[in-house]
């Protein structure tokens, strides 16, 4: 399951915001991948803007990996920032749903994540 939100902001407009609240929800962006630079610089013309948070919040990361360390293919969490069609997006995957893939034991902690990653989204956009 993919969450999805509009905004009227401006995809730069967002990631920067996502910066400045971020640590307000105890999560730090680890990278942050601009898919459309790395495209062009690549050569591939890509008319949209993409923007990719690589975010974390140390606590839980721990948590995961101690209990599963094959947990850590799908870490660190990522939010999506991208524009289509002269509309702005903010996304992510369910949390819940990747962690109860490979490991159903960790689900309340991961439903506990995916709830702050998803206010954090709800006061951004």
């Amino acid at each position: 399951m993919v969450y999805t939100e509009t905004s009227n902001k401006s995809v730069q407009e967002l990631v920067n915001e996502i910066q400045e609240k971020i640590s307000d929800y105890k999560f730090g962006v680890l990278h942050i991948h601009n898919v459309a630079q790395t495209l062009e610089s690549k050569g591939v013309e890509f008319n949209e803007e993409c923007q990719i948070l690589d975010i974390c919040n140390p606590n839980f990361a721990k948590l995961f990996l101690e209990s599963d360390m094959t947990l850590s293919t799908i870490m660190p969490c990522k939010i999506s920032v991208y524009s289509k069609d002269k509309q702005t997006y903010i996304s992510m995957n369910s949390i819940v749903q990747l962690i109860d893939d490979i490991n159903p034991d960790l689900v309340d902690e991961a439903q506990e994540v995916q709830s702050i990653v998803l206010e954090l989204i709800e006061n951004v956009k």
